[in-house]
């Protein structure tokens, strides 16, 4: 899909469940990028259809913005589906056979987009010819407020959330005083310590995705390890050698609280 005047399409898929009012703030922040070419935002909802379902008509009835526009896929889950990374990858990949537009992007939920988002990204993948682009983000609280601890928030262990901030201060991921989490992947694409992008970070072209989908066989010390599907992914990338570029712009606000570092027991249903 191409815009009249030649600029490609980029579909941002969602994947939601229990939180259609977040999800609204998502939509908006989806309709305001100022990318010149046509938005598809894909929004699967995961098995909670009757909760998003007035949200979808009233999308359906209000979305008059040019070149912009919402799809709503209902997954119902099978039996035994849990929420977690396994069902995520799933329904991520899921999501990628149904865009119908060459670049694909994410959003979670949660998380908000500075309006240059896209296009920051689109430059970039043009300018460098990568399949696979992005971004940096800022860290904030669920109150918008900007997290500045010294602690990398995806470590259960307090003293082990400290060691890991103060090893990526050394290639600067982290800076004190600073919210801005610098993500970074080898330019060389061989594997180290510091490899670090969310998935709503990235610009794709979705032959890529097709050819190296998101991981679903999760383990033990997956869990363990708080292990996600964007850490599962950007393994794969690099194994596959896939060269990777960052517009080292926190184009990304990203909120903390969600399934992945909110580490209680109530946090599995209802949250990513």
């Amino acid at each position: 899909m191409r815009a009249p005047g030649g600029v490609e399409g980029i579909t941002v898929i969602t994947v939601t469940r229990g939180r259609p009012n977040l999800l609204r703030r998502c939509l908006d922040t989806v309709r305001r990028q100022d990318f010149p070419g046509p938005v598809t935002h894909l929004v699967v909802v995961d098995d909670d259809e009757p909760r998003y379902r007035p949200l979808a008509e009233h999308t359906a009835r209000n979305d008059t913005v040019r070149d912009r526009s919402t799809v709503w896929h209902f997954r119902p889950r099978s039996p035994g589906d849990v929420s977690g990374p396994p069902v995520l990858s799933r329904l991520r990949n899921a999501a990628v056979e149904l865009a119908d537009t060459a670049l694909i992007s994410f959003l979670d939920d949660d998380n908000l987009l500075e309006p240059h988002h896209l296009s920051s990204l689109f430059r970039s993948m043009r300018r460098s010819g990568s399949p696979a682009v992005h971004s940096q983000c800022r860290l904030i609280h669920q109150d918008g407020t900007p997290y500045l601890e010294a602690l990398h928030p995806w470590v259960r262990d307090v003293e082990a959330a400290r060691a890991r901030y103060l090893e990526l201060r050394r290639p600067c991921v982290y800076v004190p005083w600073s919210n801005v989490l610098r993500d970074q992947v080898e330019a060389n694409g061989v594997a180290s310590r510091v490899q670090n992008a969310d998935t709503s970070e990235w610009l794709f072209e979705r032959a890529l995705l097709r050819a190296v989908p998101f991981p679903e066989t999760y383990d033990v010390d997956d869990w363990r390890n708080v292990v996600g599907e964007d850490n599962k992914l950007l393994r794969a990338l690099v194994e596959a050698d896939v060269p990777m570029v960052s517009t080292h712009m926190p184009t990304l606000l990203y909120t903390l609280g969600g399934y992945s570092n909110a580490f209680r027991d109530d946090a599995v249903e209802g949250e990513w």
